[in-house]
């Protein structure tokens, strides 16, 4: 069962990827209206741009949003749609820009994740901390900002609070795949290399095509065939800090070569 597990991931990450965005770009239209031609309130757009999130088409949400700001840039979902276009498509300054329009508007705990998944792609783990305990303080059952949370504690390596975020967000939501995932890359990275297997397996069966939070996001897939070479059990791990240790044969030439130097010492008196 695990070896075609195993199989299945590697089949389905890299070969499935690579012939679904031109279908995906093919099933929506450009949006509602034309430029020259507004439609009656702003939730046209939303909808639209939603339903194009929903087909993970990214260029499609991008051009709707677009438009949708051209009438009514002073709408927060609509700006916070396409700062999450603006994510998914690799360009995270501009979505962490944007979003932070949305976010002087309207502060929701939903726009705070959404600009702190901005952040985490950054690296800029500290701003993303803080933008998730904005959030968790404005809603603390809102799971998306303790995965946020757990990811930017992670990357900060304070991997024994990220444990504790992650295990408050699957509380909240227990068939998320995403948090599974996370959590499973937590373990490896602490060395519990079997608990580690079986979150990604989880993972991967509750939904194995998830909605990555941003491109260069390694997948369950990946992480579970990489996990026999990748994983260092806690036992051999080595603690942060330690000074490097000599070998005993590096040890006993040190103890040879001063014998030697006592001896030719005592000879000279």
């Amino acid at each position: 069962m695990k070896n075609a597990l195993l199989l299945f991931c590697v089949l389905f990450c890299f070969i499935v990827p690579a012939a679904s965005g031109d279908i995906l770009t093919a099933k929506f239209s450009a949006g509602p209206g034309s430029p020259e031609t507004p439609p009656q309130n702003a939730s046209v757009y939303i909808t639209d741009a939603k339903a194009a999130v929903a087909g993970r088409n990214w260029t499609n949400a991008l051009l709707i949003t677009t438009r949708g700001i051209t009438w009514y840039p002073d709408n927060a979902d609509i700006l916070c749609l396409q700062g999450y276009s603006y994510r998914k498509m690799g360009q995270y300054e501009k979505s962490v820009e944007v979003v932070s329009k949305g976010i002087l508007l309207d502060p929701t705990p939903v726009r705070y994740a959404n600009r702190g998944y901005g952040y985490l792609a950054l690296g800029n783990y500290a701003a993303a901390l803080a933008d998730a305990e904005t959030g968790i303080s404005l809603n603390t059952n809102y799971t998306t900002t303790h995965g946020v949370k757990a990811l930017a504690l992670q990357g900060m390596d304070r991997n024994t609070e990220a444990l504790a975020a992650i295990d408050r967000a699957l509380a909240l939501e227990p068939e998320s795949a995403h948090y599974w995932h996370v959590k499973g890359n937590l373990l490896a990275a602490s060395g519990n290399c079997t608990g580690a297997r079986e979150y990604l397996e989880k993972s991967l069966a509750l939904d194995p095509d998830y909605n990555l939070p941003y491109m260069g996001f390694t997948s369950a897939c990946e992480n579970l065939v990489a996990l026999n070479t990748s994983c260092i059990p806690a036992a051999m791990q080595v603690p942060a800090g330690t000074p490097p240790t000599k070998s005993p044969a590096v040890a006993g030439i040190a103890v040879a070569g001063l014998i030697g130097a006592l001896l030719v010492s005592g000879m000279r008196k």
